[in-house]
């Protein structure tokens, strides 16, 4: 599957990465039990101020926001800081093992064994552990970074200016807060890139993979950072929706913003299914000619 022809070659590569998933699209199973379980959770986050689930989220809701947002039509408006919280034990526990397992999958097909679901699962979960803690890692190192931007946003709102460079500045750091939150997981994908496939196909511990990792990105940093931004910015739609949803809400109707979670899920589907898929073949090709 994987072929020299790509080398370090960043459309070349996606566009081998976008023809093994057309070809093998038993890659993406382990992409859409992600979203499956994400659209779960989102379910299950669209009645919680409804009984019965009222009774374990209203008191949260009630501390949080207030008791207004148990109710229509603020209810709406919570449901997206819900979910994004609701994500960050599906990634650490759940999203970051199927990725692996996709990557085991890749690693199968590349040398055309066959495979499946379940016996990828059973391939990956040994070393779970592992994969959990590098989910660990990655999650900390960004929520640091997106503390230090909480600061810079608590800077820009003290700025009392309302024109100038200081205004614009200002505009910038709070309206920018979601699409430096997405560059921030480019960077951070591209940080940990060898760290999952060292895990699952070579079987390293946590520690191992890390410095291996880092060994495998050094010549490759710029390149692997592009491999993943590229496929990433199909999501920046998703994101212009979303910052402009209390307007559209307010013009059609706030279910809107359920529907636009249901779509961020469904793009992630497909951006991470392309770009896992080119890195673990890009590691697989860097391996084979070593």
């Amino acid at each position: 599957m994987t072929s020299k022809k790509t080398g370090k070659q960043v459309f070349p590569l996606l566009r081998q990465s976008i023809n093994a998933l057309v070809v093998n699209p038993i890659i993406l199973f382990p992409f859409l039990t992600i979203a499956f379980f994400q659209l779960v959770i989102l379910e299950i986050l669209y009645f919680s101020t409804r009984f019965p689930l009222v009774a374990f989220f209203g008191p949260l809701i009630r501390r949080l926001w207030g008791e207004g947002y148990l109710h229509y039509p603020f209810n709406f408006a919570v449901l997206p800081m819900l979910f994004q919280f609701a994500q960050i034990p599906i990634y650490i526990f759940v999203s970051s093992f199927l990725i692996a397992v996709a990557m085991v999958m890749i690693a199968a097909i590349n040398n055309d064994q066959n495979i499946n679901f379940r016996s990828a699962c059973r391939k990956a979960f040994p070393q779970y552990v592992h994969i959990v803690l590098a989910a660990i890692i990655s999650f900390v190192i960004f929520y640091v970074l997106s503390k230090i931007y909480g600061v810079a946003i608590w800077r820009a709102l003290k700025i009392g200016s309302k024109s100038g460079i200081f205004f614009m500045i200002k505009m910038i750091v709070l309206r920018g807060a979601p699409y430096f939150n997405l560059l921030m997981g480019v960077v951070i994908t591209t940080l940990f890139a060898f760290v999952l496939p060292i895990i699952v196909i070579e079987k390293k511990k946590i520690l191992s993979a890390l410095i291996l990792n880092f060994k495998s990105l050094w010549r490759s940093w710029w390149f692997i950072f592009l491999v993943v931004l590229f496929p990433t910015l199909l999501y920046v739609p998703v994101l212009i929706l979303r910052n402009n949803m209390p307007v559209i809400a307010n013009t059609f109707f706030p279910g809107i913003k359920f529907l636009a979670l249901i779509l961020s899920v469904l793009f992630m589907v497909v951006i991470d299914g392309v770009v896992y898929t080119a890195i673990t073949m890009f590691y697989l090709l860097k391996r084979e000619n070593q």
